[in-house]
Parts: structure tokens; sequence; C-alpha cells
């Protein structure tokens, strides 16, 4: 599945992209998951919505935003520093080479094969950018199932960083996700009834 990296230097070339990207992110967090989030008519945002922000969308067949996640700076604000400041511990990291990755999700039109694909290569892509700018790691909140049965069983290096805590009763972890410079980690294949959003509240 075609992915795209969006960001402020290249938004006019894919700025269909970036507004559906907007619109699948209330269908999926707003309307199904029924989060008390901002939104603008049918595009949801937040205050980290920013010009630092890139957007990793995957577009299905017929060239349309199926599958999305935000990555943010920490250099920047960024979510885990202003909702959960203790979480990571004595200081949120400061670094260019630390990034956080939120708003993971899928559209719910998506069958079982098409989901596999759309979050296989949405993660390949997140991974691919993080070697690419050489970065240390990802942090990413996500339930805890999600890094067990995905991300680490795909090969991805995953360490938690503080306590499970639970959000909407699901056992949630802030994770860092490692970026070597090393072969690319594969998805396993995906059961039918695997979920078609990824996060937890507020991610």
């Amino acid at each position: 599945m075609r992915t795209v990296v969006i960001n402020a230097l290249n938004l006019g070339k894919f700025h269909r992209y970036w507004l559906e990207h907007f619109q699948l992110r209330r269908r999926i967090f707003v309307e199904r998951l029924e989060w008390d989030l901002p939104e603008d008519g049918d595009l949801e945002f937040d205050s980290f919505d920013t010009p630092a922000a890139h957007y990793v969308v995957a577009l299905d067949e017929d060239d349309h935003v199926c599958a999305l996640s935000r990555l943010v700076p920490t250099t920047s604000p960024y979510m885990i520093e202003t909702l959960w400041p203790e979480w990571p511990g004595p200081a949120c990291p400061k670094s260019p080479k630390i990034w956080e990755a939120t708003r993971f999700g899928c559209s719910a039109e998506l069958n079982a094969a098409q989901r596999k694909d759309a979050i296989s290569s949405l993660f390949r892509t997140i991974y691919e950018f993080g070697q690419n700018r050489d970065l240390d790691h990802f942090l990413m909140v996500m339930p805890q199932f999600i890094f067990e049965r995905l991300i680490r069983r795909a090969g991805y290096d995953v360490d938690y960083i503080g306590d499970a805590r639970k959000f909407d009763g699901v056992p949630t972890r802030l994770g860092r996700v490692n970026i070597a410079q090393a072969q690319m980690p594969h998805m396993p294949v995906l059961r039918p009834d695997y979920p078609a959003t990824l996060l937890h509240h507020n991610a």
C-alpha cells in the first residue's frame, strides 16, 4: 500500500491527503470512539497539529487516506509532555533525535487483508522516517496488547517506560520504539477480528 509523509514543506502538493487525514481522524476518534476532542466541521485536530508535525498516511486503491499517524519532534510541544508530564520520569525528553508518534488509526471500511496492509505500510514508513533522520527512538502510548501482539511480534525493539495505566479500562503503556540502522522488521499477519483503530483515549 502506498504511503505519503506530509509536512509543512510539501503541504501544497499533498493538501487533499492532509484534509482527508483530518476527516478520517474525526470519523475514527470523534464519531466512532466518541472521544471529546477539538473539531471543526468534519475535521478533528488539536494543539499539536502545528507546522512541526509530520503526517504519515496510507492510501487505498482509490487514492484516499485509509490509515494515519502523526509524528511530532520532542523539541516542540507534544502530547505526552503536556498530558502526562510525570509518566516518562523526572523530565520529559527534549531532543531532535526523539519524536512522538500518536493518532494511529485506520478506516473501519477496510477488510482484514487491507487493514493488515495499511498498518504494516504505516509502521514501515514511520520506521524508515526514523532511520532516514537518524533518530534514536519514537515515544508511543498504546494499549499493551498492541505493543505485544503487533509491534514486538513484528520484530520492533520496544522498551516500556514508567508504569502501566488504564484508559477506558484498557491497560496502556508508554513505549520507546528504538530505531536501528538495520533491516526493517516485518509485521505479522493480523487476525480477521483485529481492531480497526489502534489507540486509546487521547492518543
